[in-house]
């Protein structure tokens, strides 16, 4: 009998172990993703130095609004690494569309300023990958705002669960956030950026976006599809 007791308790055991550890890397990491993105984005607005030309503000917007603001708008749910750990959700939820909002705001008027520059200097438009990426993610961000927004009035189409409404608007935020580090990435391969950075400086900023993409990925999958395995009913 006390050979049973001793095999069961041991998984159990481990299994705590393990989470236990898995909790306190995801909380590290977390931690770090911040310092990450305001360090690219501070590195990026340092380099196209705005002011010092139309163009020049098109990086330095897009940065702020996709690099820093959408991040930490989605970080703002984590339960390791959120800047507001012990506010109620009530809050969290406002402070996550404020900074939507602003990311909205600043990413329309980096928009703005490229195809303005392009205007007065006679170039086409949506030309390269980057241009056509970035288009879609604009109209792509406007579209999951909207949407988002209907979140705030839980009576607005009841025939969708609220839960289920959740789960596609983190299902879909993921894929956004996954598209707009694209765009940056894609313009991290423009001639402007590569004269501008090269070397290992340009490959630690190709790793920022993909690292942030990679912890907001399993922030969402910790969240929605790990709890609802647990809460799955056992037959």
């Amino acid at each position: 009998m006390d050979k049973e007791v001793e095999i069961n308790e041991k998984p159990g055991d481990n299994s705590n172990l393990s989470t236990e550890n898995i909790s306190k890397i995801s909380r590290a990491f977390g931690m770090v993703s911040h310092f990450i993105c305001a360090l690219f984005t501070g590195f990026v607005v340092y380099t196209a130095w705005p002011g010092s030309s139309l163009f020049s503000w098109h990086p330095t917007l897009m940065t702020i609004a996709f690099a820093l603001l959408v991040a930490e708008a989605l970080f703002m749910f984590s339960p390791e690494s959120s800047l507001a750990l012990k506010s109620p959700r009530s809050d969290k939820i406002k402070y996550h569309w404020i900074l939507h909002t602003l990311a909205l705001v600043f990413g329309s008027l980096g928009f703005f300023a490229i195809f303005y520059n392009k205007v007065l200097n006679d170039k086409l438009h949506f030309q390269s990958w980057h241009g056509r990426i970035g288009l879609i993610t604009i109209v792509y961000f406007s579209s999951q705002c909207l949407a988002g927004s209907t979140l705030l009035y839980p009576n607005f189409m009841k025939f969708i669960r609220l839960a289920d409404k959740k789960l596609y608007h983190a299902t879909s935020g993921t894929v956004l956030f996954a598209l707009l580090n694209l765009s940056l990435v894609l313009g991290m391969c423009s001639s402007w950026f590569t004269t501008q950075v090269t070397g290992t400086a340009w490959y630690a900023c190709i790793l920022c976006p993909l690292l942030t993409t990679l912890m907001v990925t399993i922030q969402v999958s910790n969240a929605y599809i790990r709890t609802k395995k647990v809460s799955r009913p056992k037959n």
